[in-house]
């Protein structure tokens, strides 16, 4: 849980190419008939037991394994850097000769409207393994033959296809094709009309819907498509789709296209909201928030402020990892020494600071329940090292158990410090590769995250057979479908954990060039990053596909907006280019993160005068306030954010919300969560 950029693909680990003193390669340039030639090394295939060290080709260029490992179908040299350093491209040695590629199109210049067929083959003195075709550099077909139909003028232009043919030993043969695309306007630059309907708007019981389209045209109409959310579904004048549960729910946006003969094309979309009722779970919805040990120095947020009433659980973030694999404490003056007057704070073995602040708090809300938040943003490094073998595992978990359950707490005695926490929640971010550059990560995190949480239930179970109390475990997941998928096992940990808090935020901000909503509910109309599934409903959509439990998937909701500068007034600034911008707290540690405290775009954004106009879109659910004058562009969460997000939460018969961070919220949003979903 953090305010940064979250990133779920592989980075290289300690072992970058600078750090293993390697030098670098620049590939050899490639064009029609070259060759890259490969040295000794086999080729690189699947299910070998890989040594450090060993050298393998792969796609013409050379590899040396840098982690020992047996190789999978997606843990290519390519895929993969933490497993592979690439060497650069292959030289001298072993198989040498490059496939022998021929390429024709049936023809290379195309006056009417019709179709073209490329042709390749290739000869191989050892064998050929692969061939593709790419269009002006986009891979086309992975085949011996791709067809291209040209309907009218609005596709002339020059086509330039490549063959590519591959041996064994990594040898790539190319030859190229050019086609001249030159079809006569005729004079028609009329695009079709369309017209566009669904039978119904608003999905809210199980049953189908049916888009149906038509299309007039000047001349006449060839061809009617049918997209679904960016998706072609059909191609006819009416799509059918079947609704029955609410894994299903979320806003579809239907595009008809029609075409005529001379390429001119015309569009309409419609949109189908699905709201199907799904079952909550049997002991209500959980509000769940995050407090900062370091809210209570500069932003003076103490647990005195705290709204107990209608939170359901809290999450202190964090505690740090050691190198050597044990827990700490992360900010041990805040966490158990400084003084807020309690009665016998100052006695010797007496426990102070905010533990002993929500131990008390605990006193006159006994419902609420409180868990130490293990890693975040800025302490993950560590996570992969501690999970990757049995002992680690054993010895990471029992110093947390240690520390955070018993209370052993450094200069505390026991007693005064158990009963602090009820449960742990993990912030891994990210197993597999991922958050700070310094990050140690391994293909292996992906079961190991699994092994990891099972040790912490076991141990949490052990505690309980003693004290007869039930101990939380729950973890903070990045959203990414990608992670969500392909990088944690998470039907698996959602078998052995409460509940999954999605940290569906963060999908977009400054660490980009292009302004764009962070914590978009619904899939957004010209959202460039919309087809990666970033925003909320694609995220616990995955989830649910993948059979993650509903009432185990807790929804994440930011009390702050992320923001950019120097933003062009055109479309309000959504979706233009923008550069970071200094938010609430940035200064010159922080640098310009362009976050924006809740609490602050309403009383200095929102306020008339303020030369800003707040805006809030259908479609993501978050509001924005821009300034054509001083170029500045923030999206957040605003109580009707919260509603649309808190109904949907409902709709879905999910566990509940979850958000970061207290002190960014003057109480409304708290307050919105708690009326709808208390």
């Amino acid at each position: 849980m953090r305010r940064s950029k979250w990133i779920v693909g592989l980075v290289a680990s300690a072992l970058t190419v600078a750090g293993c003193g390697q030098e670098s390669f620049a590939p050899e340039a490639e064009g029609p008939g070259s060759v890259m030639k490969a040295p000794l090394e086999a080729a690189w295939a699947v299910g070998v037991a890989y040594s450090v060290g060993t050298r393998v080709t792969y796609e013409g260029r050379v590899y040396e394994c840098r982690q020992a490992h047996t190789s999978q179908a997606d843990w290519t040299p390519t895929a993969v850097a933490a497993l592979w350093l690439d060497l650069g491209p292959v030289t001298g040695g072993g198989d040498t000769t490059a496939p022998v590629v021929t390429a024709s199109s049936s023809s290379t210049s195309v006056t009417a409207a019709g179709s073209i067929t490329l042709s390749g083959s290739a000869t191989d003195n050892v064998g050929v393994t692969k061939i593709e075709i790419l269009e002006n550099g986009t891979l086309v077909a992975t085949a011996s033959s791709y067809s291209r139909s040209f309907s009218g003028s609005g596709q002339n232009g020059t086509y330039t296809y490549t063959v590519k043919a591959y041996d064994a030993a990594g040898n790539v043969g190319s030859k190229t094709v050019t086609v001249t695309v030159a079809i006569p306007s005729n004079g028609d630059v009329t695009a079709p009309v369309v017209t566009a309907s669904a039978s119904a708007s608003r999905i809210t019981a199980a049953g189908s819907v049916t888009v149906s389209a038509s299309a007039t045209d000047n001349v006449g109409v060839t061809k009617i498509e049918i997209l679904e959310n960016g998706t072609l579904v059909a191609t006819a004048s009416s799509f059918t789709r079947a609704f029955s549960t609410s894994a299903q729910n979320g806003t579809y946006t239907y595009t008809v296209k029609a075409y005529d003969a001379a390429g001119n094309v015309g569009t309409k979309t419609v949109s189908v909201v699905v709201e199907l009722p799904g079952t909550p779970p049997p002991d209500g919805k959980r509000i769940v928030g995050y407090f900062t040990a370091w809210g209570i120095y500069a932003r003076n947020y103490q647990v005195s402020n705290v709204p107990a009433s209608k939170l359901t659980h809290i999450n202190y973030a964090f505690s740090n990892i050691t190198p050597d694999g044990k827990c700490i404490l992360g900010d041990p003056f805040a966490d158990i020494d400084k003084g807020f007057g309690f009665p016998g704070e100052w006695d010797p073995g007496a426990l102070r600071g905010n533990f002993r602040a929500f131990k008390e708090l605990k006193k006159t809300n006994p419902n609420l329940k409180l868990l130490i938040s293990i890693g975040g943003w800025s302490w993950s490094k560590y996570f992969s090292q501690v999970a990757a073998t049995a002992a680690a595992r054993t010895a990471f978990v029992k110093s947390c158990v240690d520390l955070y359950v018993k209370g052993q707490f450094p200069g505390v005695t026991p007693a005064n410090g158990v009963g602090v926490f009820d449960g742990i929640d993990v912030d891994w971010e990210y197993p597999t590769g991922g958050g700070l550059p310094d990050n140690i990560s391994s293909p292996a995190d992906k079961v190991n995250y699994t092994l990891l949480m099972q040790e912490f239930r076991t141990q949490l179970a052990a505690v309980t057979a003693q004290t007869g109390q039930p101990y939380l475990l729950t973890i903070a997941s990045g959203a990414s479908p990608d992670l969500l998928a392909n990088k944690q096992e998470t039907v698996k940990l959602a078998g052995i954990l409460d509940w999954i808090n999605v940290m569906s935020y963060d999908y977009h901000g400054a660490f980009e060039s292009t302004v764009n909503f962070h914590s978009a509910l619904d899939r957004v109309t010209g959202d460039p990053g919309a087809n990666d599934g970033f925003y909320t409903d694609g995220s616990i959509a995955k989830m649910l596909q993948l059979g993650v439990p509903a009432s185990k998937i807790v929804v994440g909701v930011p009390f702050y907006g992320r923001g950019w500068g120097n933003v062009p007034n055109v479309n309000n600034g959504l979706f233009q280019s923008g550069v970071p911008t200094k938010g609430t707290w940035d200064d010159g540690q922080s640098g310009l993160t362009g976050v924006f405290d809740y609490k602050d775009l309403k009383a200095n954004y929102e306020r008339a005068g303020s030369g800003y106009t707040k805006f809030f879109h259908p479609e993501s659910k978050q509001a924005y306030v821009y300034s054509p004058s001083t170029k500045i562009w923030v999206a957040y969460d605003d109580t009707q954010s919260i509603n649309a997000k808190s109904d949907y939460i409902l709709s879905k018969g999910l566990g509940g919300a979850m958000f970061w961070e207290l002190s960014g919220d003057d109480g409304s949003l708290v307050n919105a969560l708690y009326n709808k979903l208390h």
